[in-house]
């Protein structure tokens, strides 16, 4: 099969208020904030932070950090990307100037930088000097891509993160500013449940299925369900040795063809990466809000957001994965259930307009003692 290589549109400007969410709070209305991110591609973590923003009223603008030009193609800016982390120390402030201009131009209320290790200290220190407005971080990564910890060098106002394990590591060791635990979240307006085609069934049906990007430890895992129809939607680094080819049904899957991808599939696969010590990513929020049945890897904070056994199911060893594997193909009543009650779960607690309204909480009522802070989700 070939790789999927159409996207659907990006999300429109202007979105509805998502369900349980009364449009234009008094907190949000109107409140301009800046985002800062690396990267607005369909169905990426900024977009939905966007998107959120908009949905409860408020003025939202994104600004990237990185170096692109349209004109180029996407090759040509892979290129360009090597390019510049080869021969400057600090890539990440070619755009600064332009960066600092719409931040200027804009007037945001507050900023909010996304993951946090695409922007140096050096630009956040100029956007304080220059604005006097609160910053803050939402580091949405596991702690293996911290990189040059720009994170912790740049002395937000708020630094948000989503795993349990780092924010009380950070919270117990640094004081120069509040780490707030946050986890990771979904969009009801994109991840939610469809009615799918024949056509769907015949594309994207299988019993296992699984996407995102391929690594070795993925992939050692994946390796061990060759019992199962399984089918992988994802991509792998040009140097990666991948020994699943034949299991490959095509490349990223994103926005509505990702929903369908996980509702034709009998079970959705979520082996977490071993950077995630106490967390959860990004697409446990998701294959719950499109209401697919999900097996992810057990986490102690799993618990604090679905039920176990009955949102949501988990592993905690490849033979547990197996056997569960094999209990819930036999019974697809009791993985419908689990997948319908993951579903309201995450619509109801779990979506970027929740974590939207509790970053601006925190930030613009942030106590000024100095103390960390630890604030958990909805």
């Amino acid at each position: 099969m070939k790789d999927i290589d159409r996207q659907p549109q990006v999300m429109p400007a202007d979105p509805p208020a998502p369900t349980g969410v009364s449009k234009g709070l008094p907190e949000l209305h109107d409140l301009r904030v800046l985002v800062i991110g690396a990267s607005f591609a369909p169905d990426s973590m900024e977009s939905h932070v966007v998107d959120g923003l908009r949905s409860l009223g408020a003025v939202a603008e994104y600004a990237t950090t990185a170096l692109r030009i349209d004109a180029l193609g996407t090759a040509a800016n892979a290129v360009l990307y090597k390019v510049t982390h080869a021969l400057w120390r600090e890539p990440e402030r070619i755009t600064e100037r332009g960066l600092l201009n719409q931040a200027m131009h804009f007037a945001p209320d507050l900023i909010l930088v996304l993951q946090g290790n695409h922007l140096s200290p050096k630009t956040v220190v100029e956007l304080r000097r220059r604005l006097k407005v609160p910053i803050v971080c939402w580091c949405q990564d596991h702690l293996g891509v911290f990189g040059r910890q720009y994170l912790l060098g740049s002395e937000y106002d708020v630094l948000f993160l989503k795993d349990r394990y780092t924010q009380e590591l950070f919270s117990r060791m640094i004081r120069t500013m509040p780490f707030v635990y946050l986890p990771e979240a979904c969009n009801p307006r994109v991840h939610r449940p469809l009615q799918l085609t024949a056509d769907d069934h015949r594309r994207f049906g299988c019993d296992v299925m699984i996407y995102g990007s391929i690594y070795y430890y993925r992939q050692a895992i994946l390796q061990q369900l060759g019992a199962f129809d399984l089918k992988i939607w994802g991509s792998a680094a040009g140097w990666f040795v991948n020994r699943l080819r034949e299991r490959r049904a095509g490349g990223e899957v994103f926005l509505d063809d990702k929903v369908r991808a996980v509702r034709a599939a009998r079970i959705a696969l979520n082996p977490l990466h071993y950077g995630e010590v106490n967390a959860l990513n990004a697409r446990t929020f998701e294959l719950a809000g499109c209401g697919a049945f999900q097996l992810v890897t057990h986490k102690p904070v799993l618990s604090e957001h679905f039920t176990p056994g009955a949102e949501v199911e988990a592993f905690q060893s490849v033979d547990e994965l197996v056997e569960k594997l094999r209990h819930y193909l036999d019974h697809p009543e009791q993985a419908a259930e689990i997948a319908l009650n993951g579903q309201r779960r995450a619509h109801r607690d779990h979506t970027f307009a929740a974590r939207m309204r509790e970053i601006v909480r925190v930030a613009l009522n942030r106590p000024h003692s100095g103390n960390p802070v630890t604030v958990s989700a909805p």
